[in-house]
């Protein structure tokens, strides 16, 4: 193993550290066999490679209490893909695409905001990253609910966009049987956008894919079908069907989005687009009053999983020190060992 190669292993341990103990640790080596190098690395890489205009598509969303309201979703998702347009924008001038749910397209728009990313249309974007005053921005878009409007949405949107890459972030998956299923295992289908088409088109045409997840039923866990029903309770019942080119268990989802920040950050030599302990406080402090909830707890509150804030901004701190040593060392240990 090389120097970066031992500083990418790092970043996905840190990220899979399963201290909800949901199971997600069991899901990792399998999920790393099918890569030739870590996880967050593989994640990044076609980041890495962005130029000015290119697209990038991100979707999420988990509308954690549906049966309520349509209107409540978890902050875990949201807030990762928040830093990742981040990094999109800022660091290559390229255009993130965020898809979620039409009925929260106005929570997830506040949270990328506090971000730092400006919310536009995409004709607006394509705008901005021609002019030369620079202006970061991000497009959310919301998907449809119907199947075939899905399906024609997905080939439309890839068509025009062209992405780089497609990344599927805390997004649940249709099962096998057709349903989408929460971590109880229970059928909460009712009034989800059909956002599968996106990852699915993409597949097809070639372009890359990655998935993003804790739980097992999320998009891209179909990579590892045998090791969600061995490790993630009700994981035979819930498992999402869907593969990725690259799938990276987390133990909170947005932690995956922040190890594929840390990771960018080392492979362009740019710190700024690794995450931070501030941006991650200001974010866990906006999301109640942006009405994103905990999607343990239920309630709105700065934390996310049912951890704490200081779990949160500890563990970003880990990466963002790890993705700072990788950069001023080339890998390196920065110091003898005798």
């Amino acid at each position: 193993m090389s120097d970066l190669d031992a500083v990418f292993d790092l970043i996905d341990r840190i990220t899979c550290l399963d201290i909800g103990r949901r199971g997600v640790a069991g899901l990792y080596e399998p999920a790393r066999a099918r890569n030739d190098e870590a996880l967050c690395a593989a994640a990044a890489r076609p980041l890495a490679g962005l130029s000015r205009g290119d697209h990038v598509i991100i979707l999420t969303g988990s509308l954690t209490r549906a049966n309520v309201s349509p209107d409540i979703a978890e902050n875990d998702g949201p807030m990762g893909v928040a830093v990742l347009a981040r990094a999109i924008t800022h660091g290559f001038n390229a255009i993130p695409i965020i898809v979620v749910d039409e009925s929260i397209c106005d929570k997830v728009s506040a949270v990328t905001r506090v971000a730092g990313p400006n919310v536009v249309t995409l004709d607006q974007a394509r705008i901005a990253v021609d002019t030369p005053r620079y202006t970061s921005i991000a497009v959310v878009q919301g998907g449809h609910i119907d199947d075939d409007a899905a399906r024609a949405q997905a080939v439309a949107m890839i068509e025009d966009t062209q992405p780089k890459a497609v990344i599927s972030v805390e997004r649940a998956g249709l099962s096998a049987d057709g349903t989408y299923r929460n971590a109880r295992g229970e059928d909460y289908s009712a009034g989800r956008a059909r956002l599968d088409h996106i990852v699915l088109e993409a597949a097809r045409r070639g372009i890359p894919t990655i998935g993003i997840g804790d739980g097992g039923n999320e998009i891209g866990m179909g990579a590892v079908k045998e090791a969600v029903a061995a490790h993630i309770p009700h994981g035979k019942v819930l498992c999402a069907d869907i593969a990725t080119d690259v799938l990276i268990p987390a133990g909170v989802s947005n932690w995956g989005c922040y190890g594929v920040a840390a990771a960018l950050a080392v492979q362009t030599g740019i710190l700024d687009l690794a995450h931070t302990p501030d941006l991650e406080r200001r974010l866990l402090e906006a999301c109640p009053q942006i009405g994103l909830v905990d999607g343990t707890s239920g309630k709105l509150e700065p934390t996310a999983d049912g951890l704490p804030l200081a779990a949160h901004t500890s563990l970003v701190e880990l990466l963002w020190t790890v993705a700072r040593r990788g950069i001023e060392t080339g890998g390196k240990p920065p110091f003898a060992l005798t």
